[in-house]
């Protein structure tokens, strides 16, 4: 109960390579661990967004309530961007390599196809979203495109890696004609430049980080 509520630890020690502790670790982890009581009713959570060698949008879940089959019918989104799209293909991966099932009961991870507009930590059916991010983006970047780019297809790309990766923010500033990206720093900035590179074969370069500022003016200083 104490752990479920997390409120202990248990803390094992050991080493895979040498087989020191695996026994140890697989009983702790059977004497320890609780099957979750899944309820009837559907229910799933988006937890990434991806794409396969040919480039179709995988969308992640991990479903927490009744059963999930294809053609099913799933709607999420807000008030302005709801929507409602078919499961068109259940995919159970082990490695790069995957098996289609027909459905899938509670407590399975599997990636679906079918869904355009699903974001990571959204809630289907039965399930809530996700609490909102601990990290967010705290610097602005200008994308700097190679010389004869098109904007507008560049744009699209950064949009597709968006949807995969939730703390980088694209912003397009149309009176500019600038695109921005929002970010933790450098690090995050050389793996948005690599993975440009190597996806697309975009080579970009980006402006001096301006600092996004979110406190608020109450009176005049």
């Amino acid at each position: 109960g104490l752990i479920v509520r997390r409120k202990l630890f248990p803390c094992l020690f050991g080493s895979a390579l040498k087989l020191e502790g695996v026994e140890e670790l697989l009983s702790a982890l059977e004497r320890y661990t609780l099957a979750p009581q899944w309820g009837e009713n559907f229910a799933a959570r988006v937890f990434k967004i991806s794409r396969d060698d040919r480039g179709e949008r995988l969308s992640w879940l991990k479903v927490t309530g009744g059963e999930l089959r294809v053609r099913q019918t799933l709607s999420g989104g807000g008030d302005e961007d709801c929507w409602e799209e078919k499961i068109s293909q259940i995919r159970l991966y082990s490695g790069v390599k995957y098996t289609t099932v027909d459905q899938v009961e509670a407590g399975t991870v599997c990636a679906v196809t079918g869904l355009t507009k699903a974001r990571p930590g959204e809630g289907l059916g039965a399930e809530r979203d996700s609490g909102v991010p601990v990290l967010e983006p705290v610097l602005s970047y200008q994308v700097l495109l190679p010389e004869g780019a098109d904007v507008h297809a560049a744009l699209g790309k950064l949009h597709r890696l968006e949807e995969e990766e939730p703390q980088l923010h694209v912003v397009w500033n149309e009176t500019l004609g600038e695109i921005h990206v929002q970010l933790m720093g450098e690090v995050q900035l050389e793996v948005l430049r690599s993975l440009l590179a190597e996806r697309f074969g975009l080579n970009v370069e980006f402006g001096p980080g301006g600092i996004l500022y979110k406190e608020t003016i109450t009176e005049p200083m």
